[in-house]
């Protein structure tokens, strides 16, 4: 689906800094961001663009007044993995042993968030302990209706009084197009009838970004992986739009951005990696991001694999792959020197080595499914190893009784929980995507 692109400025950037947590803490002011591209399509460029255009409105992008209009479109390919895990009873174990959290503690109708990442992990018919199926309640309960042009669409606050709703832009649209949820699905939101199709018109029509002035709707680059990832999934070609700002957008455009952030922001560890050094995880660069950027090299690939973002995006996918493989042994050794200096933080830092391995396995499966890279013989080692390092830190946080303490982490050490639940929920995913019991759709 790889289409015309333009090419990828190497601009210099200086990131938003939000800590890897799967409570997602309250984003920090903008920071300069990178320069979006500044060159023009070329004439014929601009040409065979319209052709794969054809689904736009007149005048060639979406607005206020016609953004009603705008159809998704459902991704037609789905794929596994091409390199599962076969059955192992010790995966069977974790598994049960996660699901128990994401559905005692991921199924709470009172903590929305929480209920996004729970639906990851048991797919769009996930209940509530309320009895309640999860999607129409999250709908009814805690998205808002907002004016466009002379009708309203739908969405999802970043917080409904003190609950966190969607501190990440897009988040619950991002979870409902990856499992699969319908567009034409009905809601009700204040009361009224949508589709969830209302719920994605309304993200495109709210997306702005003009990194020249440095005006967005996003808070930072950090913001922004859930919803490429959410815009690209239903994306007619070329989906271009004028924001409720004023700010002229093409899904190109902001693919290319966030490939610009990602190539940016990595060039720290592939200097070590080229060089064959270690690291360490200071929270600059790549780390500053959320679950040590495993969102937003996922939003990126995903965007260019479903045809959008720069003409060389699937090199800088390429490079990010073997970046990865050189983390995955590196970071596990930090998290077990770590623990064996502050055995005090034995549990923290065993929920940080679940975030990670999860979000490894998640990451480089989704990647090898939608044919980013085929795993060598030495890859398919590292991705069993992966699999295997999940099952042994579920296993050693419930030697810590971890689980067990879910109430009281709840009261003394929020974050601590939520870690549980969001991590939780993307080994289960990730586990699932390992041994091709779970499809991507792209």
């Amino acid at each position: 689906m790889r289409g015309t692109r333009r090419p990828l400025l190497l601009a210099a950037t200086s990131a938003l800094a939000l800590a890897c947590s799967g409570g997602e803490p309250a984003p920090a002011e903008p920071a300069e961001a990178p320069a979006a591209p500044e060159a023009a399509p070329t004439e014929g460029a601009a040409a065979e663009e319209a052709v794969r255009s054809e689904t736009f409105t007149a005048g060639g992008a979406w607005t206020a007044d016609t953004i009603h209009g705008l159809e998704p479109v459902v991704p037609a390919r789905t794929a596994t993995t091409p390199a599962p895990l076969p059955d192992d009873p010790a995966i069977t174990a974790t598994l049960q042993t996660l699901g128990k959290v994401v559905d005692r503690y991921g199924a709470d109708p009172s903590n929305p968030w929480a209920v996004g990442h729970a639906m990851l992990a048991r797919g769009p018919e996930l209940q509530l302990t309320n009895g309640q199926p999860a999607l129409p309640y999250l709908f009814s309960t805690y998205a808002e209706t907002f004016p466009v042009g002379e009708g309203e669409l739908i969405r999802f606050p970043k917080t409904q009084g003190d609950t966190r709703v969607e501190p990440h832009t897009d988040l619950m649209l991002k979870v409902f197009t990856e499992a699969g949820v319908s567009p034409e699905q009905p809601v009700t939101v204040q009361g009224k009838a949508f589709t969830v199709a209302d719920l994605y018109r309304g993200a495109v029509i709210q997306s702005g970004l003009d990194p020249r002035t440095n005006r967005s709707n996003y808070s930072g680059t950090n913001d922004i992986p859930w919803s490429l990832q959410a815009l690209s999934a239903w994306a007619p070609k070329g989906l271009r739009w004028t924001s409720l700002d004023g700010i002229s957008m093409s899904l190109d455009d902001l693919s290319t951005f966030s490939t610009t952030v990602l190539v940016t922001e990595s060039k720290p560890l592939f200097e070590a990696m080229q060089a064959n050094a270690d690291f360490q995880k200071d929270g600059k660069g790549i780390f500053a991001y959320t679950c040590g950027g495993a969102h937003l090299l996922q939003g990126t690939a995903y965007s260019i694999e479903r045809g959008f973002g720069p003409e060389l995006g699937p090199q800088f996918l390429d490079e990010q792959v073997k970046l990865m493989f050189y983390r995955l042994p590196r970071e596990l050794l930090l998290y077990d020197q770590l623990m064996q200096k502050a055995p005090q933080h034995t549990v923290l830092l065993l929920v940080q080595r679940l975030k990670f391995t999860g979000h490894f396995l998640e990451t480089m499966h989704k990647l090898a499914a939608m044919g980013v890279y085929t795993p060598d013989a030495e890859q398919k080692v590292l991705l069993e190893g992966a699999a295997k390092q999940v099952v042994l830190t579920t296993a050693a946080l419930e030697q810590q009784a971890a689980f067990e303490a879910m109430d009281a982490l709840r009261t003394d050490q929020e974050q601590v929980y939520l870690d549980i639940i969001g991590d939780s929920s993307h080994a289960i995913n990730g586990l699932l995507l390992a041994q091709g019991k779970r499809e991507v759709r792209y």
